[in-house]
Formats: structure tokens, C-alpha cells, sequence
């Protein structure tokens, strides 16, 4: 009778850095742009099969690294929806209800780097490995979004519940990809003076939702 396979610390280690490795290739080079190869090499392992032993098929590999960034955003939009339970009247609000929707992409943005690099890869998700990517990223965003439907649908009544979904998706991807290129905020000197500020963070915040939520609220 066969044995099950003992995980070790070194297996688990292994592992785990490289699917860290996979993300971070992934978010800057597109998964097309990246093989398992390089992956293999700049983790310093010297066994070449490595990579198919912990995961088996690239396409394994990427589901693995999609649930990885997908799992820190839920932390966040577990959070969010805890909130909306509550039924705290200021979520009545249009403006106050977009910022908590939108609240977890910025949270897990400005979480540290391995959060910026979770944003970077959702956002080349959506559009560097078409359907398959579009499909990862439905399944997580629906159930999310379809919480807060029925307060967006009251809010905005001149949409209908086709039309209103059609914004939300577009939306997220605003959300999404705003973030993902905030880098190039940063080589802006024309916003220095709004970033060195005592209450930058705080305002740029502010600007990001006025920006995301204006687009879904429409004129």
C-alpha cells in the first residue's frame, strides 16, 4: 500500500516561492511572456522539472497564481461586505457606498509590493489572455458585486439591471488598471506637490473614487 506524500517545510517553501516568482513574471511580462523555464531559473533550482512537479501544467500554474492574488483581494472584500451587513445609513449614500465597493482594490494595492504585484497581474488578466483570464476574473467579481446590485439598482433607477451590470464591469476594470499604472503618477512632476502633501494619500484616496465612482454614476 502506497503512502500519502509528506509535505515538508523545504516543499512547501519551494513551492511557494515559486508561485511568488510566477506572479511577479506574470504582472510585469504577461503569462504568454513568461515560460517555466525562466520561472525554474530565477528561483535557483537546479532541478528542471521543479515547476511540473509542484504544479503539473503551466495552465495549473496560472489558476494557482490567480487564486493566490484573487485570495488576498477576498480578505478585503470580505471586509467590505461585513460592512455592508451592518446597514449603516451613510451606505444609503451614493458617494459613501462607491468607496466601499471600491475600497478593496486600493487596500490590497497599498498593502505592500506583493499587493501592487497582485493589482498588476488582475490587471493584465483582464486583457493579455482573453477569454480564459476574463473567465478567472468573473467568477470572483460577480459574487462580489451582486451584493451591493440591489443598493447600486435603487440608486441609480434610469439603468436598467443589464445596463447597471454592463457599468460595474467596466467599472472594476477602471478600478483595476488606474492602479496598476499609478507608477507612472509617480514620475509626474507635475504632481509632486500633491504627493509630498501631509494629507496625499489621504486626497489622492479621495481623487480615485471620485474618478471610479463618477464613471458608474454616469451624468
Amino acid at each position: 500500500m502506497n503512502k500519502p506524500a509528506v509535505l515538508t517545510t523545504d516543499t512547501v517553501d519551494t513551492r511557494e516561492k515559486l508561485l511568488r516568482i510566477a506572479l511577479n513574471e506574470f504582472a510585469k511580462h504577461g503569462i504568454e511572456g513568461v515560460s517555466l523555464s525562466q520561472i525554474r531559473q530565477l528561483s535557483g533550482q537546479g532541478n528542471r522539472s521543479v515547476v511540473h512537479y509542484h504544479f503539473k501544467t503551466k495552465a495549473r500554474l496560472v489558476e494557482e497564481v490567480v487564486e493566490f492574488a484573487t485570495s488576498r483581494l477576498d480578505v478585503y472584500c470580505k471586509q467590505a461586505h461585513a460592512e455592508f451587513a451592518l446597514g449603516k445609513p451613510e451606505h444609503k449614500e451614493w458617494v459613501r457606498l462607491s468607496e466601499l465597493i471600491f475600497d478593496p482594490f486600493l487596500k490590497l494595492f497599498a498593502s505592500g509590493q506583493t499587493g501592487a504585484t497582485c493589482i498588476q497581474f488582475l490587471s493584465r488578466l483582464t486583457w493579455q489572455t482573453g477569454e480564459q483570464g476574463q473567465r478567472f476574473l468573473t467568477r470572483f467579481f460577480n459574487p462580489y458585486m451582486e451584493v451591493f446590485s440591489p443598493a447600486l439598482q435603487t440608486l441609480l433607477p434610469r439603468y436598467s439591471e443589464a445596463q447597471l451590470r454592463f457599468k460595474i464591469h467596466l467599472a472594476v476594470n477602471t478600478a483595476i488598471h488606474g492602479l496598476a499604472d499609478f507608477s507612472m503618477v509617480m514620475h509626474d512632476e507635475g504632481l509632486l506637490p500633491l504627493v509630498s502633501q501631509a494629507d496625499g494619500p489621504k486626497e489622492m484616496r479621495r481623487l480615485f473614487h471620485d474618478y471610479v465612482s463618477a464613471g458608474l454614476r454616469g451624468n
